[in-house]
Formats: C-alpha cells, sequence, structure tokens
C-alpha cells in the first residue's frame, strides 16, 4: 500500500506542469527544392534559398523571384510498453498524417542587391493524434485513479491530439561586395502556437457511480524576434561555399485553458521553449554543366536555450542540456537529363547528442514524437515547361533505429521500459517563378 501511495504522488508531481505538444525544433524540410535532394545551403538557383542561403540571392537573375511549396507527412512514431500492473503490453501509434506544411519566399533581384521575404514553418508543423491514447494518458489516468481514492477503478476512451505551429515571417536583404562574395542580414518574427486535447473516462465503480467523462484543451502562445545573416562565395563558376547563422529566438508561451477536469494546468502560466540558434555551411560543386554535388552542415546550439527544466528525477536539471546539441551532415546530386527536366537525391544524418535521454523523455509528450538520431533519403526531380516557371516535386523517406529502449523515468519506482519505433514519408509539390 506504501508502494501505491508513493508511485500514485509521483504521478501527479510529474504531470502537474504538463506541457504536451508535437514539438519538433528546427525544421530542415523548407521547401520542395530541399525535399527532392536534402541539400541547399549554398544552392543559387532558386526563391527558396532566402531560407538556406540568403547571402546567395544576389545570384538570381534581375527580377522578382516567387516560390511556394507545400508537404505532407506520414509520420509513425509508435511505441509499446507494460507498466507492470498486470494491464500487460500496450501499443499506441499515431493516427493520421499532417497533410499542409506550406512556405512562400520572394526576392527581388537587381544588379549587385537583393531584397527577400518569406513565410514558412520554422519549427513545429505537425500534430501528435493517438485517438486510442499513449503512455501520456496512461500516466495522466493513473494519477487521476489514485486522486479518485477507489471510486473507479478504470479508464476507458482515452485520446490525445496536441500540434505544435511555428509561423516565421523573415524579411532581408543581401549585397555583393564584389563579384562572388556576398553578405545578407534579416529579421525574423515568430508567432508560435501549441495546442493539447486529451481526454478518458473513469469507469468501473465498486460504487456503481456513473461514468464520468474527463478533458483538458489548451492553447499555449509565443512569440519572439531573431536574426540571421549569412555570407556566399563563388569561385571560377564551379564552386559555391555558404555560411548562415540564425540566432535563438526566446520564446515564453503563455497558456490559455479552456478546459482541465484534471487540473493539471494553470490559466496565464509560462514555460519556455527557445528556438535554438543553428549554424549552417554548405557547398556546392559543377562537376559538369550538367553534373553538380552538394553538401550540407547544420549545428544546432540547443543546450544554450531555455526549455525549462525537467523535475522528475533529475534534480531540476535544464531539459536543454539533458537534450544535448545536436547536428546533420547531409550530401547530395543532381543531374539535368533534359533541358527541361532535372533529377536530384540526396541522403543526411542527423545526430542528437542526448545527455540524458531517458532524463529528457520524462519530457511528457516526447513519446509522442519519438525525438533520436535518424537517416533521411531524398530524391526527385523538377520540370521546366517554359523559361519562367519550375515545378518541383520531392520524396523523403526518414529511417529510425528499431526498438529504442528508453526507460520511463515519471513512472519510477516501478521499472517500465519503452519500446520506440518510427518512420516518416513524405512529399512535397512546389513551383518557382522567375520574372
Amino acid at each position: 500500500m506504501k508502494m501505491k501511495k508513493i508511485y500514485i504522488l509521483f504521478i501527479l508531481l510529474s504531470v502537474s506542469n504538463i506541457n504536451v505538444f508535437a514539438q519538433i525544433d528546427n525544421l530542415s524540410n523548407l521547401s520542395s527544392e530541399w525535399m527532392r535532394s536534402g541539400v541547399r545551403n549554398a544552392a543559387t538557383d532558386a526563391a527558396d534559398i532566402v531560407v538556406y542561403n540568403p547571402a546567395g540571392v544576389t545570384s538570381l537573375k534581375n527580377g522578382l523571384h516567387i516560390n511556394f511549396s507545400n508537404q505532407t507527412l506520414f509520420r509513425k512514431p509508435s511505441h509499446s510498453y507494460d507498466m507492470g500492473l498486470g494491464e500487460g503490453q500496450k501499443q499506441y501509434e499515431q493516427g493520421s498524417a499532417d497533410p499542409f506544411l506550406p512556405n512562400l519566399y520572394i526576392a527581388y533581384k537587381k544588379n549587385n542587391w537583393a531584397l527577400y521575404s518569406g513565410v514558412f514553418f520554422s519549427g513545429g508543423g505537425a500534430t501528435a493524434d493517438y485517438p486510442k491514447g499513449s503512455i501520456t494518458t496512461d500516466l495522466i489516468g493513473l494519477g487521476t485513479l489514485g486522486a479518485a481514492q477507489g471510486a473507479y477503478t478504470t479508464i476507458k476512451d482515452p485520446y490525445l491530439k496536441a500540434s505544435s505551429m511555428y509561423m516565421t515571417t523573415t524579411l532581408g536583404g543581401s549585397y555583393a561586395v564584389k563579384r562572388g562574395i556576398s553578405f545578407s542580414a534579416a529579421v525574423r518574427y515568430l508567432s508560435a502556437a501549441n495546442t493539447s486535447e486529451l481526454g478518458m473516462t473513469l469507469t468501473s465503480s465498486p460504487f456503481e457511480f456513473p461514468d464520468v467523462p474527463m478533458s483538458l484543451k489548451t492553447t499555449d502562445n509565443a512569440s519572439g524576434v531573431g536574426a540571421v545573416f549569412g555570407v556566399s562565395l563563388t569561385a571560377l563558376d564551379k564552386v559555391s561555399i555558404s555560411a548562415r547563422y540564425e540566432s535563438q529566438v526566446s520564446l515564453k508561451f503563455k497558456t490559455s485553458q479552456d478546459h482541465d477536469d484534471f487540473g493539471l494546468t494553470t490559466d496565464g502560466a509560462t514555460n519556455h521553449r527557445d528556438l535554438p540558434a543553428v549554424l549552417a555551411l554548405g557547398a556546392t560543386y559543377d562537376v559538369t554543366s550538367k553534373f553538380k554535388v552538394m553538401a550540407d552542415y547544420n549545428y544546432y546550439f540547443q543546450e544554450d536555450a531555455d526549455w525549462g527544466k525537467s523535475s522528475v528525477a533529475t534534480d531540476e536539471v535544464p531539459l536543454s542540456l539533458l537534450a544535448g546539441n545536436a547536428n546533420i551532415i547531409a550530401f547530395g546530386f543532381q543531374y539535368k537529363i533534359k533541358s527541361k527536366i532535372t533529377v536530384s537525391s540526396g541522403i543526411g544524418f542527423t545526430k542528437m547528442d542526448f545527455q540524458d535521454k531517458d532524463g529528457y523523455y520524462a519530457n511528457l509528450g516526447t513519446f509522442e514524437v519519438v525525438q533520436s538520431d535518424n537517416t533521411n533519403i531524398n530524391m526527385g526531380f523538377a520540370y521546366k515547361p517554359i523559361k519562367n516557371i519550375t515545378f518541383n516535386f520531392g520524396y523523403m523517406h526518414v529511417f529510425y533505429p528499431s526498438d529504442q529502449q528508453i526507460k520511463v523515468v515519471s513512472a519510477q519506482p516501478l521499472d517500465v521500459t519503452v519500446n520506440a519505433n518510427s518512420y516518416i514519408n513524405a512529399i512535397a509539390l512546389g513551383v518557382n517563378l522567375a520574372f
């Protein structure tokens, strides 16, 4: 009995500051051109370089350039575990796709200077949809049953749906100080919204009380401003090198409580989830007039960001320190097989330097998105029917390590290990216009 009381108390403490959403920081899939190659940091051929190589905008032809695309993500994160309470193995997985992840970029180039802008999602862009519940709803359910003090013994019909959208607007300019050397500077404004919906029904009352449906619905909003600086170098018309630095954006989320039967959230409460700073490097080499090879490297300064603290068995260590920094290295190529058709492909490797992966996953909502090392393979083609219009199609598959074993720190003193898996298929369609 004592063990059960300690366990229930710990569950309640672990979810008292719940912040469940489909958090994906610093997206790199920001255009259909990237989706078909996976490498864009040193590109100079379309208006999506507003976000990848802003200094290289001066390499575009004189005139107005517009780039628009949309991505559809078919994510399949899943997790299974046995809580050890006689219920056996449970398994949950993502229930729906993310059909819309749009972006729009505009650039105007005149001789040695250029102005540019864009609207896109720099983070988030996905929904965690678990129509039959997840480990988060199970943990909350256990705590709720404990608080009911025996009035109910079971929960049924759990569900969880949470989204994250970091809508970003950028405005900047670039200037070529001499042929082949350009610099850029821009400001960007982020408007972020994280929504959380979950619920369940208390049932099986030994006192024959009627079933009690319970739900939670909140929205967390934040905004912030950051800066982006870039440099682009071109040598012998064959080699392009670029560097881009995106400053950290401070995001202090404020909770707007629509409904909370569990008493887990506080209307007006605040919490931080900054968008980390990024250093992005790129290089391209024109092997021939038709064949080009490309390489990217991105480094994410996650440890410097304020993501709040983990209060579960980690001595209130900053959550960002538990996550550690992260980096991506990618290689790709493109080949013009006809005057109107260019094919491309690439591969990227994401490495997350977790300092305490189990401790980081104590942040509720993480099991639902499965954040870990991964490998992405991209392919696609561009079709240019006339001089000023190029259509792009891209496909990406993301591999994650199979059967990752992660301890559920928030379930202590019970010894619970989650078996986590994930993969992603994604497609993108886009158009680039030049006038």
